[in-house]
């Protein structure tokens, strides 16, 4: 049963992966982290293990041995900065920038080793641990090649854990971001790769323990196939939701390119004058023209409404009105919601989408943030003040 199970995992991992890899550069088209994306499935595709196997004795079988030695191992040290590239490329606001050269340090020693290895006789790549185990003496080059083979998986899966750190860090600044850009942000702040990056965590370190601590006792703490399955199970979740996501720096419907980014100040030719002028023009959109009950209110969209820069805006938020766009606008949500639910008897999901949230648990975030209560206790405190009956209205 279990080998039938490793089967259907192997079988399915490659299927998977290579039709997420061509929906992926279908839409490459978008944006640069969709290129990122069929990457990214396609060399799982390339390193997915196949439930074929082969006489080395055949030609055939030489060649795909020769593959897996040079081509296949050496490609799994590529999808841990492949992956962080790809959440780069979703919360960079401009184009991608030319990645750094030590990002690629251990794939190309691995590719180094893997094509040392491909090239040795059969006869003796097969011998060669069982040799090294034995402590019998080898050519210096042979034992220092057994000694970087031997290493690169436990530095692969240490590698996945600096990765997850570095990408935590990103996605932390990048939500930040958000607020000065957006009104509303649950949709777009990734949430789901944190899931996946604890995924992906527990599948390195449980692999890292197991490389370092249990192999050489001949232990496994990892079965094959919960390895296998766990593997399809990451792959899964990234491209039910890697195909969806779209960048979320980016203005709508423009190109990277084209974007500059928001929020340096330093050469703003921007007096403080200006920027009262500009302050006064926020509050009265808001005050006036309630333009914070539009769910989809971005700092693009306000800049075109009052014929104002965005990066002047958000210059004015941040120097003038101490805010950011996501606190600016939702004060005017809270504010107007605090005054519906005392003097309307509608309930708490009319209010919030009226004033202008697109989820209740948007709101109620929102909401007890302002003002340290839920919308239903705050209610209910205000009419308590007023001497009227609570319960006569919904929650």
């Amino acid at each position: 049963m279990i080998d039938q199970f490793k089967t259907i995992a192997d079988t399915a991992l490659p299927v998977v992966a290579f039709y997420s890899a061509v929906l992926a550069f279908g839409q490459t088209r978008f944006h640069a982290s969709a290129r990122l994306l069929g990457g990214l499935f396609l060399l799982v595709f390339i390193i997915s293990p196949l439930p074929l196997r082969f006489d080395e004795t055949t030609l055939a079988g030489h060649l795909y041995s020769s593959l897996v030695w040079g081509l296949f191992a050496p490609a799994s040290t590529l999808l841990a900065p492949l992956f962080y590239f790809y959440v780069l490329a979703l919360t960079e606001e401009g184009p991608f920038p030319r990645p750094s050269r030590r990002h690629f340090i251990l794939p190309a020693i691995a590719v180094a080793a893997g094509l040392a290895m491909a090239l040795l006789p059969v006869a003796v790549r097969n011998g060669l641990f069982s040799v090294a185990e034995t402590g019998a003496p080898l050519p210096p080059a042979l034992s220092a090649l057994v000694v970087i083979w031997r290493l690169l998986g436990p530095a692969t899966f240490a590698l996945w854990l600096v990765y997850v750190v570095l990408m935590y860090r990103r996605l932390t600044a990048y939500r930040k971001r958000l607020c000065d850009l957006y009104a509303s942000t649950e949709r777009l702040e990734l949430y789901w790769i944190n899931w996946l990056m604890g995924m992906v965590a527990v599948y390195a370190l449980l692999n890292l323990v197991d490389a370092t601590v249990f192999d050489p006792l001949g232990w496994a703490v990892v079965p094959v196939i919960v390895d296998r399955l766990w593997s399809l199970l990451i792959v899964m979740v990234l491209g039910f939701w890697g195909l969806r996501q779209r960048p979320g720096l980016l203005p709508p419907d423009a190109a990277p390119a084209d974007v500059v980014e928001i929020g340096k100040y330093e050469k703003s030719a921007l007096s403080p004058e200006m920027q009262r002028r500009i302050a006064d023009k926020l509050v009265a959109a808001m005050a006036d023209e309630r333009l914070y009950r539009d769910a989809t209110l971005s700092l693009w969209s306000l800049s075109q409404h009052i014929g104002v820069a965005p990066n002047y805006i958000s210059q004015t938020l941040s120097e003038t009105l101490g805010q950011s766009f996501y606190a600016f606008v939702n004060g005017h949500r809270i504010g107007e919601a605090k005054e519906l639910l005392v003097s309307q008897a509608r309930s708490v999901l009319e209010i919030a989408y009226d004033v202008g949230f697109n989820s209740k648990s948007a709101f109620y975030t929102a909401f007890r943030r302002e003002t340290g209560k839920t919308p239903a206790a705050f209610r209910k405190a205000q009419q308590a003040d007023c001497g009227r009956d609570p319960d006569d209205t919904t929650g």
